[in-house]
């Protein structure tokens, strides 16, 4: 699923128009346009009109121009902003089936006629928008019936986790207070969230929460195949704990419930960076327990590594990582729901990710497909433009080790001028060499290395820690410079990936 297909059928038209003017950057023939939107000139003459009509109050502001000929029409951007943000959310208040998920999300239980007045529709245009909208929802196992979203409610809370998440929407935070539960997991599981993480938590919990309040019949199972994910594993003890101390949820079947579902959320969403020590003691703890998730990862990197004709020592924990969060979110959850149309995911794909790249994503995913493990096989052909697409920073990841920037943080107790004195000291020192960042260190950042004159234990989110004497010597400029050049230089590069033959 596109997050465009929530809007109308020509509203959905107009922002394809605007994705393939503005992405070209130069003028495209209204031919071009009429084939490859597969409509008639009559139609596209139409559309550009609607077009024009619509983004006027931006040619007014001079933000953008555009310019429609009688054989070309091209778009140009006059000032920086979120053009396409602007232009999908300006369609999106006015999109019935997006207005009919934002209804069921706020109440329960509406019946028809309280729909068709809060949406000031007819009763057939009721009925057309909750087929349309069943249509999308079917791909999370959602379906809509008695005025309500039924299905699992770990689904739902998935579908407008994806939902808020594409269109950049915050609901509102009832009375429970986040921060306090943020603080508390912080402290219980010895790291910090990056504010992305926080985000990502915020955003989960508000909505379930929400749906708590909301909603008195849940449908709380979970598959046995994603429990076993955390039964038994320090994570789960450890929220559990934090849910009982600050959310006092007053159902003991819920409480178990909504610990379980963060415990899902954290798990397949990627929130946990691969420097951090509960990241690798998750890791550890499923490996070990040999779940079915575990498996199919296992081999999916197996097979990754045999196709590239690689090592273990060559395929490092964060690209183990990076392949365990890309299967571990379709393995828990059913359904996609995508940021990017095939217009802008085609163009990012060919202009930042390299033919060679390409190529190698492709033989994998031939692999990958006719795997002899079942679990493996399937889930790939199940959800194939989600592989295709993460499958490209897996490799783009490999493929830049060699030249990706090393990430050095510094955490000292000294003032600024001296903190930036020794920052500006070792940037000098790697002045001809781009690969090597160097900055203030933030908490649940992923670092490479940090450096310190006072933090008694190695830090939780780096791979190395290096403690600095005094002010810092040039004898600790050779160490750190010895520390990158030998943990961080001698890399695969891809060139030397040789493909299997077929026979």
């Amino acid at each position: 699923m596109y997050k465009t297909d929530l809007l109308e059928k020509n509203q959905q038209y107009l922002f394809k128009i605007l994705e393939i003017l503005y992405l070209n950057g130069a003028p495209v023939t209204k031919q071009s346009l009429t084939k490859q939107l597969e409509i008639s000139p009559a139609t596209l003459k139409h559309y550009l009109e609607d077009l024009q009509t619509d983004v006027q109050p931006l040619i007014d502001e001079k933000k953008v121009k555009i310019k429609i000929e009688a054989n070309t029409a091209s778009f140009q951007m006059l000032q920086n902003f979120a053009l396409d943000d602007w232009l999908f959310l300006r369609y999106l208040k006015s999109s019935p089936k997006f207005q009919l998920v934002m209804l069921f999300y706020n109440h329960v239980g509406l019946t028809n006629y309280e729909l068709q007045e809060k949406l000031n529709l007819s009763e057939a245009s009721l009925y057309r928008t909750i087929k349309q909208l069943n249509g999308i929802l079917k791909e999370f196992n959602l379906t809509i019936r008695n005025g309500n979203i039924v299905g699992r409610e770990l689904q739902i809370c998935f579908f407008y986790y994806n939902l808020f998440q594409v269109i950049n929407y915050f609901p509102e935070q009832q009375v429970f207070n986040l921060d306090h539960f943020i603080n508390e997991l912080q402290t219980e599981l010895h790291f910090y969230f990056h504010s992305e993480a926080v985000h990502r938590v915020r955003l989960w919990l508000t909505i379930s929460q929400h749906r708590l309040a909301i909603q008195p019949n849940l449908n709380m199972t979970i598959p046995d195949t994603v429990r076993e994910l955390y039964r038994n594993n320090e994570l789960y003890f450890h929220i559990r704990n934090v849910f009982q101390r600050v959310f006092h949820v007053r159902s003991k079947e819920k409480a178990q419930f909504e610990t379980e579902a963060f415990c899902t959320m954290l798990v397949s969403m990627a929130v946990f960076n691969s420097k951090t020590n509960v990241a690798k003691r998750f890791y550890d703890i499923y490996n070990s327990q040999k779940t079915h998730l575990s498996q199919v990862v296992d081999k999916m990197n197996h097979l990754i590594q045999t196709t590239l004709k690689i090592k273990d020592n060559q395929w490092p924990f964060e690209l183990m990582k990076l392949v365990f969060d890309i299967c571990a979110r379709p393995f828990c959850f059913a359904g996609n729901l995508e940021n990017m149309d095939d217009i802008y995911a085609n163009y990012y794909i060919n202009h930042f990710f390299s033919h060679q790249a390409r190529q190698v994503v492709k033989e994998l995913m031939r692999v990958l497909s006719v795997s002899d493990s079942n679990e493996v096989s399937d889930l790939v052909k199940q959800h194939q433009m989600y592989f295709q697409r993460r499958l490209l920073f897996v490799i783009r990841d490999f493929r830049y080790q060699q030249i990706q920037d090393i990430n050095i943080g510094v955490d000292t107790t000294f003032d600024y001028y001296i903190s930036q004195l020794i920052i500006n000291l070792v940037r000098q020192m790697f002045k001809k060499d781009l690969r090597v960042s160097v900055n203030y260190y933030q908490p649940g950042n992923a670092y490479d290395l940090v450096l310190t004159n006072y933090h008694e234990e190695p830090y939780d989110d780096t791979d190395y820690t290096y403690w600095l004497t005094n002010l810092g010597t040039t004898r600790d400029l050779e160490a750190i410079k010895k520390i990158v050049e030998t943990h961080f230089y001698e890399k695969t590069p891809v060139h030397e990936l040789m493909f299997k033959k077929r026979k």
